[in-house]
């Protein structure tokens, strides 16, 4: 329980790193004068730090919500820690929450989402574990999914409100980066010999608390989903893909055993399988690019670039690397990855400059 505790706290920092990391280089962006958005402009809430004086403020909520978590776990330990590890770091979480909140700091907000997710993914392996210590169970990737797709939706519904706006950007990413993580992760053959132990394990039906905590996210996703697309706050072809992910994912838990590989070759249940969750995360990410387009929001537009530039490096590592000789594979993913990325850094900047030419008029 230790070391799965020390590897949670150890990817909720690594999560911490990679969303400040990707706070400060925004910052940087919309900083400069001669970029494209202006602070005083419509997409001001992209600036998550409007003063030094506001990211000090942000900064110094942050130390005081760890000192309040580390606050938690040593009371916890001193009293023959009658709480679990687990209820330990929701109550770091809701810490960080009024800390967010209260405190309208946009990096609070960004680890207590990042922090909640960790502890529901680790909370919903213990429910179904239970004594047999098994830790691979379907419902996880399935609720992380549909609470990827809560927070795309709940993040354009916070847009809509100005004092919130500055929240959407977080719920935003975060929910795009966990979905494509999830596709990128079922996607690989590493991902699909998960998912064959994950169908093999036990039962959604097996502990109730996840039956009815899954129930729930599902519920709540789906009718956010509904009403945010009923506001045209979501645009149609996103929630056709929401219901699309919400649907392939939710499949995942009622699955019966999935023999994915067979003396380690995929099987033909992982073929199909491998061949669902990668055309899955390719249309996923061309929609992120044309969504952002359509919702004249270049960073959705770069965004979906990055993706897509790492989608195909990761594929043909993944799937071709066993099959070529070292020298020709190295020469093919070179001149591949130039192409691609000279391809997407030319339509990437034709797209910026048409949103900024029709957002001037």
């Amino acid at each position: 329980m230790d070391s799965l505790f020390l590897l949670i706290i150890g990817v909720l920092a690594v999560a911490v790193i990679i969303i400040t990391a990707i706070v400060a280089v925004i910052g940087a962006f919309l900083r400069s004068k001669k970029r494209h958005f202006e602070s005083s402009g419509q997409n001001w809430y992209l600036q998550v730090a409007l003063s030094r004086k506001d990211a000090l403020s942000q900064w110094l909520l942050v130390l005081g919500g760890l000192a309040a978590a580390n606050a938690i776990y040593t009371i916890n330990n001193n009293f023959a820690s009658f709480l679990s590890w687990q209820s330990v770091l929701l109550g770091g979480v809701l810490v960080f929450a009024a800390a967010a909140y209260f405190g309208k700091s946009v990096y609070c907000a960004a680890i207590g989402i990042i922090g909640f997710l960790v502890w529901w993914a680790a909370q919903t392996a213990a429910w179904q574990s239970g004594a047999a210590n098994v830790y691979y169970v379907a419902s996880i990737p399935a609720g992380l999914m549909w609470l990827a797709i809560f927070l795309y939706a709940a993040g354009f519904m916070q847009a809509q409100r100005e004092s919130w706006r500055r929240f959407s950007i977080v719920y935003t990413f975060v929910g795009i980066l966990l979905a494509n993580l999830l596709l990128f992760i079922f996607s690989t053959q590493s991902g699909l010999l998960a998912l064959g132990t994950m169908t093999s394990g036990m039962r959604l039906f097996d502990s109730w608390q996840n039956t009815v905590s899954l129930f729930i996210v599902g519920a709540i996703t789906a009718m956010l989903a509904a009403y945010a697309w009923s506001k045209k706050i979501i645009l149609e072809k996103e929630a056709i893909a929401m219901a699309a992910l919400f649907l392939i994912f939710g499949v995942i838990v009622a699955l019966p055993d999935q023999q994915t590989f067979s003396n380690g070759v995929l099987a033909p249940a992982g073929i199909a399988w491998a061949a669902v969750m990668n055309f899955a995360l390719f249309v996923e990410i061309l929609g992120l690019i044309f969504a952002g387009y359509f919702r004249r929001e270049i960073w959705m537009v770069n965004v979906g670039a990055i993706f897509l530039i790492i989608f195909v490096a990761v594929k043909y590592f993944d799937w071709f690397f066993k099959f070529l000789d070292k020298s020709v594979f190295f020469i093919i993913a070179g001149i591949l990855l130039f192409v691609v990325g000279w391809a997407m850094e030319r339509g990437r900047k034709f797209l910026a400059q048409t949103i900024k030419s029709q957002t001037n008029q």
